[in-house]
């Protein structure tokens, strides 16, 4: 059986008076791409803000490599192998590309590995390399998403989470980035979980997947047969 790299039991996170994770059960395996789908408001990103430790839940527990992290701050929980993508990119649009790819690096002091990082990423995607010295707010919002994702993995993480990574994103650059997600999984051994209101390339390429609705899981199961589940192609899928 494959070791389980993180859980989450019976998690109830809120924001403010609102109850947003209602009693969360999941887990992800070492070296699987895990696809958490649904709509919005469904609870996703306050699911991996707890993961990653921005949140704190008020009832359950985070596993992460068989420690307790519920709780534990985030800059704790990114030193032990866990690398978050957010929603939205939060790139430094003042700095270059390789300024931000730097910043990803902040707990490495060795700067022969900062730059072999770098150019593992820029190998990783080339046009960042292209736009080295360019200012990360002058690019497309692909790009920025390939700067978000390279940034990420200057740390060569264990535990990749990924929030929305094709939101807003033209239909080629959505296929790009899915390529490399699968990439890295396949050819790093990378772990992730990936969230995304695309559900369709999500489950393409996702071994596992949980189907999240106003905070409970309500589907869970092998990704090519939640995407055959009449009610997921209803919802998500587009079939009517």
């Amino acid at each position: 059986m494959p070791e389980t790299m993180l859980e989450l039991q019976d998690i109830h996170t809120y924001y403010g008076q609102i109850h947003a994770l209602k009693g969360l059960n999941l887990t992800v395996n070492q070296g699987e791409i895990v696809a958490l789908i649904g709509g919005n408001g469904a609870g996703k990103t306050t699911t991996l803000r707890t993961i990653s430790g921005m949140m704190k839940p008020k009832v359950g527990r985070v596993t992460y490599l068989g420690q307790d992290v519920g709780g534990v701050p985030s800059h704790v929980i990114m030193s032990r192998g866990m690398s978050h993508v957010p929603e939205g990119r939060r790139i430094f649009p003042q700095l270059t590309v390789r300024e931000n790819l730097e910043v990803g690096a902040y707990t490495i002091s060795d700067r022969r590995l900062i730059e072999q990082r770098i150019q593992e990423g820029f190998a990783l995607f080339p046009r960042l390399k292209e736009r080295e010295t360019q200012l990360g707010g002058t690019m497309s919002g692909g790009e920025q998403q390939m700067l978000a994702i390279a940034r990420a993995l200057m740390v060569a993480p264990k535990l990749l989470l990924l929030d929305e990574p094709s939101m807003g994103l033209s239909p080629l650059f959505v296929e790009a980035i899915f390529d490399i997600v699968e990439k890295l999984n396949r050819e790093r051994g990378t772990t992730i979980l990936l969230v995304e209101q695309n559900a369709s390339m999500a489950l393409g390429i996702a071994h596992r997947a949980y189907v999240l609705q106003t905070g409970e899981i309500k589907l869970s199961g092998d990704a090519a047969h939640i995407a055959q589940d009449e009610s997921v192609r209803k919802a998500y899928l587009g079939d009517e």
